[in-house]
């Protein structure tokens, strides 16, 4: 990849330490990459192949590799290494696997042209206005980290400066669906409500789909209250109902 990459990455208080100056960085990301924009990319460079096409055959080559990481094989492709992880304490002389108490996930490890691309980017630092991070999403009904929502129950929100305060009626917590044109709803129901956690009811009129989650608040740091609300929109898409195989139909490639 020729050139440098230069992204944007803003700077946050480091809350495991009470050292003045210390922060973490957090790279802003800049969209949502799908295999349509693949295809429409491919499609730009080399005018013969159908979008279509593409998609479908992308999205055929996603079902496999999902099937081959599900029955246990390491699967290596132009992008990295995929393989099962398994966590949790397994006692005694003849354990089993219990779902409950073990996880099971995912090891990633980049393959060469991804390193060979990191390598090339650089980042300007900027220190972030005070307002709400979000570090994680728990789906409380099936335990689901960072991945799925289940409508009508809750999730925990985890992060900092995540208390609503102020009386701007843009504050609260909202999904709005990853289309265009999609309606924001707003969560009505809170559990639990501090400055690092949120205990809210997902709202039951959301969709089968993927979702963008924001909050708004003018809570700043040590509890004080901002003039303006902030803004922070978590970066990682939470999905309603069945988890996407991929962005393009099942059916089979047309001939190329």
């Amino acid at each position: 990849m020729a050139g440098k990459i230069i992204l944007n990455a803003d700077l946050y208080d480091n809350v495991l330490t009470e050292k003045f100056g210390d922060y973490v960085a957090k790279p802003r990301i800049t969209g949502t990459y799908r295999n349509t924009d693949v295809a429409a990319d491919i499609v730009a460079e080399r005018t013969e192949f159908r979008p279509e096409t593409i998609v479908n055959i992308l999205t055929l080559a996603d079902q496999k590799k999902v099937q081959a990481v599900a029955n246990g094989k390491s699967l290596v492709d132009g992008f990295g290494q995929f393989l099962l992880n398994l966590s949790g304490s397994f006692e005694g002389e003849a354990p089993v696997f219990n779902p409950e108490i073990h996880v099971l996930g995912v090891t990633f490890t980049p393959g060469k042209p991804l390193q060979d691309a990191l390598k090339n980017i650089t980042f300007n630092l900027n220190k972030a206005t005070t307002g709400p991070v979000i570090n994680q999403v728990t789906d409380v009904r099936t335990q689901s980290v960072n991945l799925q929502i289940t409508p009508g129950k809750n999730v925990i929100i985890n992060g900092a400066n995540l208390l609503i305060k102020g009386d701007n009626p843009a504050n609260g917590i909202f999904f709005t669906k990853d289309e265009e044109g999609a309606t924001t709803q707003k969560v009505e129901f809170f559990s639990r409500s501090t400055t690092s956690e949120q205990i809210v009811e997902v709202p039951e009129g959301l969709a089968d789909g993927q979702y963008k989650m924001s909050i708004t608040t003018q809570a700043g740091a040590s509890y004080s209250l901002l003039k303006e609300p902030r803004t922070y929109v978590f970066p990682i898409l939470l999905t309603v109902g069945k988890l996407p195989e991929g962005d393009g139909d099942s059916e089979s490639p047309d001939e190329i």
